[in-house]
C-alpha cells in the first residue's frame, strides 16, 4: 500500500472520529452531567439544581412590611403613651367636685415626678387635674380573667381582657391654697378606645403617696390600702409630710369608697 493511500486513510479516521465526538457533544443531555457538591457528595445536574433551590428558599428571610397606622386626628397624646392607643377619644378625670369632666392633655414634670396634666375651668373657678400615671395599679376582679404571663400577646389582643379596671392617684389643684390628692377608679375599654372614671375617694392636701397596693387576697369585698405620708394638726403646711398613714378603700367594678381612715 503506497504512502498516500496509508495519509488518506489515517486523516480519514481522524476526521470520522471528531465528527464522532462532535455529535456525542452536542447530544448530551442534563443526565450526562454531574455536580460535587460542597459536603463532596456527586450529584445529577438536575437533583443537583433542585436541592440547591429548595435550601435556597429555606433560608430566605421573610421580609414583613408592617401595616400602615393612620394618623388620627387629635389623637390623644395621653392614651398613646399610657395604653398605646391611638384615639382621638381623651383620657377624662371627672372633677369630685361638681362633676366636670377635664381631659388631660399633655405632660409636666414636678419634682423628678412627671404626671398627665389637664386644665379646666369651672365657672369663675381656674386649676389643674394632674394624673400620678407611675402609680397606676391595674385590677383584676376575675382571677379566671388571669392573662397569659407566658405571651407576648398585648393585654388588648385577648378576647377575654377587653377591659381593664386600675386605680390612680391625682391632684386638684385650684386657685386657693389647696392641692388635694384622690384615687380615682377607672375602667379602659380596648375594643372601643376609651375610658370611664368610675368613681374617687379623697386622700388628702398636700399629703406625699408612697404606694398603692391590692389588699390579698383580692377577693370579695375588694380593698386597696393606701400607704402616704401627711401633716400632724399643728404642723406648717409648709414643711414635709412625716406622718406616716395608711387607708382602705372598697373597689368594685362599679365604684369606689372608704372603708377606713
Amino acid at each position: 500500500m503506497s504512502t498516500f493511500v496509508k495519509l488518506t486513510l489515517a486523516g480519514t479516521l481522524v476526521i470520522l472520529a471528531i465528527l464522532a465526538a462532535g455529535i456525542y457533544r452536542f447530544n448530551m443531555t442534563n443526565d450526562d452531567i454531574y455536580m460535587v457538591m460542597e459536603d463532596g457528595k456527586v450529584m445529577q445536574y438536575d437533583e443537583a439544581m433542585a436541592q440547591e433551590k429548595t435550601q435556597a428558599q429555606a433560608n430566605e428571610v421573610e421580609v414583613v412590611t408592617p401595616l400602615e397606622v393612620k394618623p388620627v386626628a387629635n389623637a390623644s397624646e395621653v392614651m398613646l403613651k399610657l395604653f398605646s392607643l391611638n384615639t382621638a377619644n381623651p383620657f377624662e378625670i371627672t372633677l369630685p367636685e361638681g362633676g366636670k369632666s377635664v381631659a388631660l392633655t399633655h405632660f409636666i414634670k414636678i419634682k423628678q415626678t412627671e404626671f398627665a396634666m389637664g386644665d379646666y375651668q369651672d365657672g369663675e373657678v381656674k386649676g389643674r387635674v394632674l394624673l400620678d400615671y407611675l402609680r397606676i395599679t391595674p385590677l383584676n376582679f376575675d382571677p379566671a380573667l388571669e392573662p397569659d404571663t407566658q405571651s407576648n400577646a398585648p393585654i388588648q389582643d385577648d378576647p377575654k381582657m377587653q377591659t381593664m379596671p386600675f386605680v390612680a392617684p391625682f391632684i386638684v389643684t385650684t386657685q386657693g391654697s389647696g392641692v388635694f390628692w384622690y384615687l380615682g377608679l377607672f375602667s379602659l375599654d380596648f375594643e372601643h378606645n376609651n375610658l370611664k372614671h368610675l368613681g374617687s375617694v379623697v386622700l388628702g392636701d398636700r399629703i406625699e403617696v408612697d404606694s398603692i397596693e391590692p389588699v390579698y387576697p383580692f377577693e370579695v369585698p375588694f380593698k386597696i390600702a393606701v400607704t402616704y405620708r401627711d401633716r400632724a394638726p399643728d404642723q406648717p403646711m409648709s414643711e414635709s409630710p412625716e406622718i406616716v398613714k395608711t387607708t382602705e378603700v372598697a373597689v368594685s367594678e362599679t365604684g369606689i369608697s372608704h372603708l377606713t381612715q
